[in-house]
C-alpha cells in the first residue's frame, strides 16, 4: 500500500499520532490546527529498496484563526500497478488544550489494461489533547465507514484506530508510545524517542510490533527549510529509506 507519512514518522517506526507538523495532514488531522505558519512538504519513500515500491508525496497546510486546512497527494507503484491518493482535511481548536479534525481521502488504484482501475472514498477523524505541560495525547480513526475496495471476498480499505501519548522528559528529549489496531489484524505497539542534542539537530529512533520493525533517522533545519532522513528496518525484507523536505512560510 502507499506510504506517505514523512521521514520523521518513518524514523519513529510509525509512532506519529502526536506529532504536530505539516505531515499531520496524513498522520493525524487533529494536530494540524496547532501549526503557527503555512508549510509545504515533499518526500520520497522507497520500500525495501525495490524501485517499483516508491511513494512520492506532497502535503500543504494553511493555518488561520485557530483552524487549518490541509491537502495531500501521493503516488505509488509503476505502470502495471499504481496507487494515487489525494485528500483534503480541516482542523480546529475545540478548547484551550484540545483540537480535532476530519479528512476526506480519494484513492485510485490502477492495475493495468487487463484488471482496470478502481476509485474509493474514505475518511479520517483525528483528536489531539494536551493533558498537561508535558503529556500530549492523540487519537486517530481511519476509514470508520469501512469503505469497500471490491465485492470479491468483501475486500475493504483498512480501518484502524490509533492511540498515542507523547511525554516531554525535557527540552531535549521526548518519548512516544502508540497503539494501533486494525479491525482484522492484531494490535501493533510502537515506542520511540526524539532527542535534540543541538538546536538544529534531531535524532529519532523507534521500534514497532506486528510486524517487528526498527526505525532511525536524523533531522536538521536551515532557516525556513527542514531536512529529515529516516529508515525502517524489517528483519526479513530489509531497509525502507525516506527523505523529506519541509518549507515554512513564516510570518
Amino acid at each position: 500500500m502507499i506510504f506517505d507519512q514523512g521521514a520523521i514518522s518513518n524514523s519513529l517506526a510509525g509512532a506519529n499520532i502526536t506529532l504536530s507538523d505539516v505531515w499531520s495532514v496524513n498522520n493525524n488531522i487533529g494536530n494540524l490546527s496547532q501549526l503557527q505558519n503555512s508549510e509545504i512538504g515533499i518526500s520520497l519513500n522507497n520500500r525495501f529498496l525495490i524501485p517499483d515500491f516508491t511513494t512520492s508525496t506532497i502535503v500543504f497546510a494553511l493555518p488561520f484563526d485557530d483552524k487549518a486546512l490541509g491537502i495531500n497527494y501521493s503516488n505509488f507503484g509503476n505502470v502495471n500497478y499504481q496507487i494515487h491518493k489525494a485528500g483534503i482535511g480541516y482542523a480546529m481548536k475545540l478548547g484551550k488544550n484540545i483540537s480535532g479534525g476530519i479528512k476526506m481521502n480519494y484513492l485510485s488504484i490502477n492495475l493495468g489494461d487487463f484488471y482496470g482501475s478502481k476509485s474509493i472514498i474514505s475518511g479520517d477523524i483525528g483528536i489531539s489533547a494536551q493533558l498537561n505541560t508535558a503529556l500530549k495525547m492523540g487519537v486517530l480513526i481511519q476509514n470508520p465507514t469501512l469503505s469497500k475496495l471490491a465485492n470479491f471476498e468483501d475486500e475493504r480499505i483498512p480501518s484502524l484506530i490509533h492511540l498515542g501519548f507523547n511525554y516531554e522528559v525535557s527540552e531535549q528529549l521526548n518519548t512516544i508510545v502508540t497503539i494501533e489496531k486494525d479491525i482484522i489484524y492484531p494490535v501493533s505497539l510502537r515506542a520511540a524517542i526524539v532527542y535534540r542534542p543541538a538546536e538544529k539537530l534531531t535524532i529519532n529512533a523507534g521500534v514497532g510490533t506486528q510486524p517487528t520493525t526498527f526505525g532511525f533517522g536524523l533531522g536538521t533545519q536551515f532557516n525556513r527549510v527542514s531536512l529529515n532522513i529516516g529508515s525502517q528496518y524489517h528483519q526479513i525484507l530489509g531497509f525502507s529509506p525516506e527523505i523529506s523536505l519541509t518549507y515554512s512560510f513564516k510570518n
